[in-house]
């Protein structure tokens, strides 16, 4: 009998291959079932090794597969994130947990699905930074002995930071130590360091920079002496720290807080009442005082911030002392007319004010007597 060949159908040899890992149906049918069945032997299998063989092919066939990695985000973070937090002393399924996890979130060819297609990639980034104890548990694997789990650690922080950058940066900055467990990797070994700077560079780089800048810009405008330029500088840092757990830990973990005290630092006897400074002084007295027509939450806060302006400081309280208000020929002592407020007002809270300043005037002013 003679046997004639036909054209070969690629696609059913395709097909047959596949068929031999992933059964009769369709590819990516297939490959769902056969992630769930990996992932039902690692959760339920009772022989260390079968589970360490299923985490390993659950890694190759994510690593090649984005319907795969669609499937995996589907059903397998809650598995491998419970080998992280339960399994440490089995260094190798730790290992082949973290390695998984990283190729879940590394593209695999995009030449293959169309361009409007889910990226699986993104995906699991979302599903793992959101995830609330993802990332605090991942920087506790920064701490074990095993070169490779830290080394595939820093690999997964890494792809996290590429898609889910805010997320990663607001995780690792609240997560206690979060910053100083990864700058002490800088101390390990080369592979380890150069990834660990890399995810330091990238997740510091915004924040940090703009710290930087700052200060540089408050110490080249004169420090706690400059003008308007340093003010608004602090106005800025008071807007990047407030209210902002994640800059606050930033702020000390980075550069610390040695640019923050040299500002607040004064010179002392040397330090000069600037013209601006008593231009504010006028202005606050101006609005305290003199401005009847104004809110009297207004004047208050106005009257308050000359108060503050005199506590412990005795040079503001001369200026004070001799500070003249109204037009000639009716000129008055600025602290006659604090004081006409105190005896005056029908308002407690210009009352309490007004009272404010005559304490601080008074405290300064016995502080000087009990030095002469």
């Amino acid at each position: 009998m003679d046997f004639k060949l036909g054209r070969i159908n690629l696609n059913a040899v395709a097909q047959g291959v596949g068929g031999l890992v992933f059964g009769n149906e369709n590819s990516s049918c297939n490959e769902d079932s056969y992630v769930e069945r990996l992932l039902d032997r690692i959760s339920n299998g009772v022989l260390a090794e079968d589970r360490r063989a299923a985490i390993t092919q659950l890694q190759a066939i994510v690593a090649e597969s984005r319907s795969a990695q669609l499937a995996f985000g589907a059903m397998g973070f809650p598995v491998l994130m419970g080998v992280l937090k339960e399994e440490r002393d089995d260094v190798e399924m730790v290992r082949g947990a973290l390695e998984t996890l990283v190729s879940a979130l590394t593209p695999t060819d995009v030449a293959r699905g169309p361009k409007n297609e889910v990226q699986p990639t993104l995906m699991n980034s979302d599903l793992l930074s959101r995830e609330a104890e993802s990332i605090p548990l991942l920087l506790s694997l920064l701490e074990e002995d095993d070169f490779y789990v830290r080394y595939y650690t820093l690999q997964l922080l890494t792809a996290l930071l590429t898609h889910s950058p805010n997320r990663l940066q607001e995780a690792i900055l609240t997560t206690p130590r979060g910053i100083t467990r990864l700058m002490d990797m800088l101390m390990d070994r080369e592979v380890i360091r150069n990834e660990a700077l890399l995810l330091l560079t990238y997740l510091t780089r915004e924040a940090v920079g703009a710290f930087e800048k700052i200060f540089s810009i408050i110490k080249e405008e004169g420090g706690s002496e400059g003008g308007v330029v340093v003010q608004d500088c602090l106005d800025l840092l008071n807007n990047l720290l407030r209210r902002s757990a994640s800059n606050q830990i930033l702020l000390r973990e980075t550069i610390g807080f040695e640019h923050l005290l040299s500002i607040l630092k004064l010179r002392g006897s040397a330090y000069n009442f600037t013209q601006q400074k008593k231009n504010a002084l006028d202005h606050l007295l101006m609005l305290g005082v003199e401005s009847p027509w104004a809110a009297v939450s207004v004047r208050c806060a106005a009257l308050r911030c000359v108060g503050a302006l005199v506590a412990n400081h005795p040079q503001n309280l001369d200026a004070l002392a001799s500070k003249v208000l109204g037009e000639e020929p009716h000129f008055e002592l600025a602290l006659n007319s604090i004081l006409r407020i105190i005896l005056r007002t029908s308002s407690l809270q210009e009352f309490s004010a007004a009272d404010f300043i005559f304490k601080c005037f008074c405290e300064v002013g016995l502080s000087l007597l009990d030095r002469a």
